[in-house]
């Protein structure tokens, strides 16, 4: 039994996968959306998350009705966001062009010409997945270190495929480091994740939506490693199935030579650019994970 459900799980994303391909975009989005609408009624665990990291981030600044309703897009905006992702490698570039807007790119102007390489800020907002394929028509070569999905290797190894065929190169959280320097001195650009819940031993505590949450700071220690630049980069979902890439300015590193306070302060600063964008589009960010560390009680 330990094998069948995640091979089960496996199987059945495939036929999604395969069904919603066989779609117009339009109608296989109104599907995606649906299918979101649908597991924000029926699974529970992950709506209370959700619920109860609004209440804790937006609490104070939204009615009970408003935070029910972001949830909602919430779960929605991953739905269209999965749909989105298994129908990436039948997306040309000129129908890629025509779907998203990018804005900010500028800032690269400079950064690509000593073939050196940088760091982009990630961040689960908008179809994060949805910017691998952009790479191509922006001239980056873009690599993203990515935890693998330990309970179901089929599904592992089949949406790394999908990553892979849309041109972005998949580093495995495991030994990474060595694995990002070397891709760097190649010229990519390096994609990192920062605004997921790290385990203790490695965290550093820093302030999101106003309050301590353990952070990985392994952006800072390999930017302030390397000196190479940080751009923060968002995909943010427009109506009419089209998104807007946003490139912001590089990130203004601090150090002053003791390590361990520039790691914080530059991680603190980081997830601060998170959260203003959260801010702006919190019906697209992924609150159904428990990003801040807390003991297991009901919400009031």
């Amino acid at each position: 039994m330990g094998k069948i459900v995640p091979y089960f799980q496996f199987l059945l994303a495939k036929i999604f996968g395969f069904l919603v391909t066989l779609l117009p975009e339009g109608p296989s989005l109104w599907v995606g959306r649906r299918l979101g609408a649908l597991a924000y009624h029926l699974v529970g665990e992950r709506r209370e998350v959700a619920l109860e990291n609004l209440h804790l981030a937006l609490g104070p600044e939204r009615s009970e009705q408003e935070i029910r309703s972001v949830a909602k897009r919430v779960f929605q905006n991953l739905g269209m966001t999965a749909v989105e992702f298994f129908r990436m490698p039948r997306m040309g570039e000129e129908a890629l062009r025509q779907k998203v807007e990018v804005e900010g790119v500028e800032v690269l102007e400079g950064l690509l010409d000593n073939n050196r390489g940088g760091f982009l800020l990630l961040s689960h907002l908008g179809n994060w997945e949805l910017m691998a394929p952009c790479g191509r028509f922006l001239g980056l070569g873009v690599s993203v270190v990515a935890k693998p999905i330990k309970k179901n290797p089929w599904l592992d190894r089949w949406v790394t495929e999908i990553r892979e065929r849309v041109g972005l190169e998949v580093i495995p959280t495991e030994g990474a480091s060595k694995k990002v320097l070397r891709a760097l001195s190649r010229g990519r650009w390096i994609g990192i994740l920062i605004d997921q819940r790290a385990k203790r031993r490695e965290a550093v505590w820093v302030n999101f939506f106003g309050r301590k949450a353990p952070t990985t700071p392994a952006l800072s220690v390999l930017a302030l490693r390397t000196r190479a630049p940080v751009v923060p980069v968002f995909m943010v979902r427009e109506e009419g199935g089209r998104h807007r890439l946003i490139f912001k300015e590089p990130v203004k590193l601090v150090d002053t030579g003791d390590v361990k306070g520039d790691i914080e302060v530059n991680t603190g600063q980081m997830t601060q650019i998170l959260e203003s964008m959260i801010r702006q589009y919190p019906d697209q960010w992924f609150w159904v994970h428990r990003r801040w560390e807390r003991k297991k009680k009901s919400r009031p």
